[in-house]
């Protein structure tokens, strides 16, 4: 009988270990919510320790003891990176991240020590997929040419720009 409590436990260490990791998808310039564990953290707000590190080096953000720490905070994340506080005191612990850029693609872990969670989140930046359409007028200045039609440019968010004639000159 204790065997089969030893095997069900450490099989419950094995599965609750293999579910930390997440991959979340986000755009350039969005805002993403990365969680720290899949279950509820029950502990004193003056007792939570939590440490946020993108790709084990980059201080992102900090609890000590319940309070906010940001005097070792990576620079590339001052202003876009946030706990959800409302979150945390139901025992959830969510950092928001805004405004992404490429850079912040990678790995991102979440340690709680007195709990012993290390969760790992993946997280992925693609490039925004809307195209932005400009229509300009043309205009002769001198040449005696008519022109009749539209210039259309296409813009799509990777930067090539791409350009056709409507029925410019007749």
């Amino acid at each position: 009988m204790n065997r089969r409590c030893c095997f069900i436990w450490g099989l419950t260490l094995l599965i609750d270990a293999a579910s930390l990791h997440q991959i979340v998808e986000g755009t350039k310039e969005s805002t993403v919510i990365l969680k720290c564990s899949h279950r509820s953290i029950d502990l004193e707000e003056n007792q939570l320790t939590v440490h946020w590190r993108h790709n084990n080096t980059r201080n992102v953000f900090d609890i000590i003891r319940g309070k906010v720490s940001i005097e070792k905070q990576n620079p590339a994340y001052k202003n876009r990176s946030e706990v959800l506080t409302e979150e945390l005191k139901k025992g959830n612990i969510f950092l928001r991240l805004t405004n992404l850029q490429h850079s912040d693609k990678g790995i991102y872990l979440c340690f709680v020590p007195v709990l012993g969670i290390h969760h790992s989140t993946q997280l992925v930046v693609k490039e925004r997929s809307f195209i932005t359409c400009t229509t300009a007028e043309i205009r002769s200045h001198g040449t005696g040419a008519r022109p009749r039609g539209t210039l259309h440019f296409l813009i799509p968010s990777s930067g090539l720009i791409a350009l056709y004639l409507d029925r410019l000159f007749w």
